[in-house]
């Protein structure tokens, strides 16, 4: 009894720690420039709130993990506070989080620079010794502290595991970033997070795990101060600050649950736990890989704007995730219980599954995407056959012997590619090509409505006027157009190399005193006009394939 009169006192002090100081950080967030403002297009809120809360939700923390330790009430509270020494990779990583945060929610960052702040922090707790070492779930059984690297650095000895970082380094910047991307409505972070912090408090406090106890359950308590600013409609926002420290947190609790203690659990029961915001981001990945987005572009289609769309209001729409997320949290809890991991991922998967395909479908969001999916794989087809055709010819083009060469790998190559019509005009970029063709109408038999496209391209002083007719083939017209701009460069390169290899034997059969050929002669045989040009190849004026 005396056990959980500690744990409550903890949880109140880190609530009432973050209720007391998130009116002052509200205040603060005004001052410095942190405020969301609503953009018409991803955020649901409707006029201006600050976005600084992580320094609130930091705040809440701290006074729930280091009042117990100074204050007179320690010896009543029956427990073993953990040396605060063993704290600070956590100290640290966290500070870095919140700086990364802070610059992030006032002024802006960038991605990658995001990203790397991000590193940093883990980099903190890896050197500290908080990291995944070993992976132990469902009967398998992997040793990543070894090989090991051994290395020296300001006199201290560090012990450098490549397959132990690159694990850690995933571990935690998935985490970080799930929880990023699921705050997007007005107490969805913080309640999920409050559900999912309260659960690993249960499963540490079952296993005797004082130390992670201790830090989820401040987390937990300070995410319940922190909901009564956020809920909707919300005075605060979490921010970057305090949605990427809920996930380093919970990376922490999940890594330190799973690997200490005197019955450590599977690193797979905080996974299920964090369900929610990991499969909404599996669903923004996917998203965005077959719709060819960059993986930061944001979009409307996370779970909660679905459910928006679907009529319900933000409070409506945070209840029925909450039900979902108590769902997940309650499979970790029966499989911590039963020491089953197996039940409790096929009860948290085929939640998730059954959830993500009944709200998906609601919008016709599922067939969208299953029809993006298609039309991915057939891009990716067509893009490989028109790169190896396209690969081929930029060879023979390189070994060809002449201009016309050139021009018929050329015509072939667009025929394979389904281009029913091909004019190409060259001319040296000191003069306008006379003759060349400027309209889609001059190649275009009327018979016919495919689409067209035109271009031009220099190499050293040449220029090349290209314009194409499609024809209704395999490939997309535009992976057509693409690859024949790419073959066309390539052609140009090879012109020119033509040019000064002809200058080059004229010079030195005009220093002989002979007469050098007409190289328009061929292009009278091949009945192709050759107006007069200071390079040869503007003998290929004219050319067309039909």
């Amino acid at each position: 009894m005396m056990i959980s009169n500690g744990y409550l006192m903890i949880f109140a002090f880190a609530m009432m720690g973050c209720v007391l100081a998130t009116p002052l950080v509200t205040q603060f967030a005004g001052l410095v420039g942190a405020i969301d403002k609503p953009d018409g297009y991803r955020r649901i809120h409707t006029s201006s709130v600050p976005r600084l809360g992580g320094l609130g939700l930091a705040l809440g923390i701290a006074v729930g993990v280091l009042l117990p330790h100074a204050s007179a009430w320690s010896p009543n509270f029956s427990i073993n506070l953990p040396d605060l020494s063993y704290e600070r990779p956590i100290v640290l990583a966290a500070l870095i989080i919140l700086l990364v945060g802070f610059i992030d929610d006032t002024r802006s960052l960038g991605p990658r620079v995001k990203l790397l702040g991000q590193a940093a922090a883990v980099m903190a707790l890896y050197l500290g010794g908080i990291r995944i070492e070993r992976i132990d779930a469902l009967g398998l059984d992997l040793n990543l502290a070894s090989p090991a690297l051994h290395l020296e650095f300001l006199g201290r000895s560090l012990d450098l595991a490549p397959a132990s970082l690159l694990v850690t380094l995933f571990w935690f910047l998935g985490c970080m970033n799930v929880w990023n991307l699921i705050d997007g409505m007005d107490g969805l972070a913080s309640g999920v997070g409050l559900l999912v912090s309260g659960t690993l408090t249960l499963v540490a406090l079952h296993n005797q795990n004082v130390e992670v106890a201790i830090l989820a359950t401040a987390l937990a308590g300070s995410l319940a101060g922190f909901l009564l600013y956020n809920w909707h409609p919300a005075c605060i926002f979490l921010g970057d600050s305090g949605a990427l420290l809920i996930g380093l947190l919970i990376g922490v609790i999940g890594v330190q649950g799973s690997l200490k203690g005197p019955s450590a659990i599977s690193i797979l029961f905080p996974i299920l736990a964090m369900g929610l915001p990991i499969s909404d981001t599996a669903m923004a990945i996917f998203r965005r890989w077959v719709r060819n987005l960059p993986m930061s572009a944001a979009d409307r289609r996370h779970v909660h704007h679905i459910l928006i769309g679907l009529g319900l209001n933000p409070r409506q729409a945070a209840l029925l995730l909450y039900c979902f997320s108590g769902f997940l949290c309650g499979a970790v809890l029966l499989g911590v219980s039963l020491r089953s991991e197996f039940l409790a991922l096929v009860l948290g998967m085929s939640g998730c599954l059954a959830f993500l395909v009944v709200v998906t479908s609601r919008r016709d969001e599922l067939n969208n995407l299953l029809d993006d999916f298609q039309a991915r794989m057939v891009r990716g087809r067509q893009e490989r056959q028109a790169a190896k055709t396209t690969w081929e010819a930029i060879q023979r083009v390189e070994l060809c012997k002449s201009p016309l060469a050139a021009f018929e790998i050329l015509e072939k190559t667009a025929e394979t590619l389904g281009c029913a019509g091909i004019h190409v005009a060259c001319a040296d970029a000191s003069f306008p090509p006379e003759g060349a063709v400027q309209t889609l109408d001059a190649i275009d038999d009327g018979t016919t409505a495919s689409p067209g496209a035109i271009f031009r391209t220099v190499s050293g002083s040449l220029r090349i006027t290209a314009v194409m007719r499609f024809a209704d083939g395999a490939l997309k017209a535009d992976i057509v157009f693409r690859y024949l701009q790419r073959l066309t460069e390539s052609l140009g390169d090879r012109l020119q190399g033509f040019a000064v290899e002809e200058a080059a034997r004229r010079a030195e059969e005009a220093a002989a005193g002979s007469d050098p050929p007409d190289w328009r002669a061929d292009a009278v045989e091949a009945k192709i006009p050759a107006p007069p040009a200071p390079f040869p190849i503007a003998m290929a004026k004219g050319l067309v394939r039909r």
